[in-house]
């Protein structure tokens, strides 16, 4: 475990507000997602080349990669020399670092070392999402970005896959959109090991079209077999009243403290690092100083809380997600919270801490 407290040290202190735990504001253009990449020899080196790979063949570079997202299975002295090594050689400047979050997983295929990244591209002509089989997908600058919270059916793993699968369709009617329009799935399961369960029942939700990049990631609900997220793209709304717009389907009882959608439209998305609160005395010092520190890295970028996109809560202590039941509607404005997923895991990497918040927001309107 101190190995990956010494990780959030080293890759995690932001020197400044555009630093790799801080936040990226981005320029629409093309926003490319790619799948989870591992590495074929369990370095953090093999993952950041398929990256400048993807990068490439999208005409973009390694400082174009606007988040990243890490998933680490061993704690051990080596793997933390490669990932610090890998990720300093990869983005050497600050500023032009991605914006990081460190997630604990146990990961497909017994890989210890995974990543899944989106790459800021420069806008093309399509206005079609366009995926390059489970390599990457392309969500064009001339569609609205949603975010669709995470759904949870009931169910063993197959069954309650496939229907979770048919309610974020459902949802996606809703929006004008349908599963081609799906840029990226993220499905929380347990345990890791039934991970191509869940593959062959997206899979098949998919049919001949194809599944979009998938994401697997473990949790230690007990209760819940699996919970979907989306990501996908909806017809440009006409003159929007601001960068963002929050929706409840019909059958939905709305909530003060998530959104079943997040409807991003204007042409900027900042990427906010993994956050985790300063303060572990109690479990509600935790959640303020956490809030505290997502405000002032939502601020220096230009957003507020009242412009988040979506949020994804890596909960490790029971009495520390209550906290944070109890305190979210203190910051969310009830009628514009973030849509979110909130994950239940073993660990969030640090001690004393509880919960991680992975954060995306968009600017405040001027």
């Amino acid at each position: 475990m101190r190995v990956l407290i010494l990780l959030f040290s080293l890759l995690a202190a932001a020197p400044d507000s555009h630093g790799q735990s801080a936040s990226i504001t981005v320029d629409r253009g093309d926003l490319i997602h790619t799948r989870m990449l591992t590495g074929l020899d369990g370095s953090f080196g093999d993952i950041v080349g398929q990256i400048a790979g993807i990068a490439r063949a999208h005409d973009a570079e390694m400082s174009d990669v606007a988040k990243l997202n890490l998933y680490v299975a061993n704690y051990d002295s080596p793997t933390a020399k490669s990932i610090s090594a890998g990720f300093n050689k990869a983005w050497p400047k600050p500023g032009k670092q991605p914006a990081l979050t460190i997630i604990p997983s146990a990961l497909p295929g017994g890989a210890t070392l995974a990543a899944d990244a989106v790459i800021a591209a420069k806008a093309g002509e399509s206005t079609e999402v366009t995926r390059f089989e489970r390599e990457s997908t392309v969500l064009p600058m001339a569609r609205d970005i949603i975010y669709l919270s995470g759904r949870v059916a009931s169910g063993e793993l197959a069954e309650a896959t496939a229907a979770t699968m048919t309610q974020l369709f459902e949802d996606l009617k809703l929006l004008e959109s349908d599963k081609r329009d799906v840029v990226q799935v993220k499905a929380f399961i347990t345990p890791m090991t039934s991970w191509e369960t869940v593959e062959a029942e997206i899979d098949k939700s998919f049919g001949a079209i194809g599944s979009p990049p998938t994401i697997f990631v473990e949790w230690s609900s007990g209760s819940r077999a699996t919970e979907i997220e989306l990501i996908a793209a909806a017809p440009k709304t006409e003159k929007p009243t601001g960068p963002i717009s929050y929706f409840t389907p019909p059958n939905d009882k709305s909530s003060p403290v998530f959104s079943r959608v997040a409807r991003v439209h204007g042409d900027q998305v900042i990427y906010i690092g993994g956050v985790t609160g300063s303060d572990g005395t109690t479990p509600e010092s935790e959640i303020h100083s956490l809030f505290a520190q997502l405000e002032n890295n939502a601020k220096v970028a230009g957003s507020d809380l009242r412009h988040f996109a979506k949020a994804t809560y890596y909960v490790s202590e029971s009495e520390a997600s209550k906290a944070l039941n109890v305190l979210r509607p203190e910051y969310y404005d009830p009628k514009r919270p973030p849509s979110a997923s909130k994950v239940e895991v073993p660990t969030i990497g640090i001690s004393d801490r509880g919960i991680l918040i992975d954060m995306i927001a968009v600017p405040v309107s001027p």
